[in-house]
């Protein structure tokens, strides 16, 4: 029988039976994992308090030979993330960025480095308001960590600098991003450089310092426009917490910080080539 000692994520919960519980991880060192922790339901002393999505863990887990699904056998909570259940819109931001890491990674493919960024991640969101902004580049750095990360800087066909381009510059979902006009069909909407080269800057900086992109609300919602489309064309599947976050966090909300809202309706309502650097968190 294989025992693991690893830090853990906690991405989802579900009841088990009439005593347990399915819970699923993301590992630093076995990569996304389910496992069951059992007697969670019935027993207050084994799991006090750490199942709870968001949560830190230090986790050891078993893998029983011949057994489908590892056992939870212990867990010592390292990092509750409290801020992000206690205040709506980083609740929002923070089920589109876990919703991302469990549909988006492969179980038990560890990527350590992608485990950090995900911590990085959380800790940034419990400090910071909330904002599309945030949301936005937290999506677009999250995925440029998977691989798929789009052409913002040069045209994704001919490779000319979009700063020296010619003409209309086009943002081709199909293409991987940005198209010169000489390389264009004209059938794409126009897109200006400046937001383009904003973009490849905010994927490159550390998240708190996003406000010197300086981006107006309607620049931001063209960019989640542009960007949603490419990832819905080469991931193929829709974010269910995409909604949330934009009835969450709509423009009229974008400065308004609401620490210590009331969550749980909401919490009850939701339950290429390689990967290149996404820049810092």
């Amino acid at each position: 029988m294989l025992e693991f000692r690893t830090r853990a994520l906690v991405l989802r919960t579900f009841d088990l039976a009439e005593s347990d519980r399915l819970v699923h991880l993301y590992t630093e060192d076995l990569g996304r994992v389910s496992a069951i922790a059992k007697g969670a339901r019935r027993s207050q002393r084994r799991f006090p308090g750490t199942l709870e999505i968001f949560n830190l863990l230090d986790a050891q887990l078993v893998d029983p030979p011949h057994a489908s699904i590892m056992r939870l056998e212990s867990a010592c909570l390292e990092r509750p993330f409290e801020r992000l259940v206690n205040d709506l819109g980083r609740y929002a931001i923070a089920c589109y960025f876990i919703e991302i890491l469990g549909r988006f990674t492969g179980e038990h493919e560890a990527d350590p480095e992608l485990f950090r960024f995900a911590v990085g991640v959380l800790d940034v969101l419990a400090e910071e308001v909330p904002d599309r902004l945030l949301a936005l580049l937290v999506l677009t750095k999250t995925l440029a960590h998977l691989g798929y990360r789009p052409q913002l800087i040069a045209c994704a066909i001919c490779g000319a600098s979009i700063s020296a381009a010619a003409g209309r510059v086009e943002f081709s979902a199909r293409q991987g991003g940005v198209v010169c006009g000489s390389c264009g069909t004209g059938e794409e909407a126009a897109v200006p450089a400046a937001l383009l080269r904003a973009l490849e800057e905010g994927i490159r900086m550390p998240l708190r310092e996003r406000a010197r992109l300086a981006l107006a609300p309607p620049a931001v919602r063209r960019a989640e426009l542009l960007l949603e489309r490419f990832f819905r064309y080469h991931v193929g599947i829709e974010l269910r917490s995409s909604a949330f976050v934009h009835a969450t966090l709509g423009f009229e909300q974008v400065d308004a910080a609401r620490p210590g809202e009331d969550t749980a309706p909401a919490r009850d309502a939701m339950v290429a080539c390689g990967p290149e650097p996404a820049g810092r968190i």
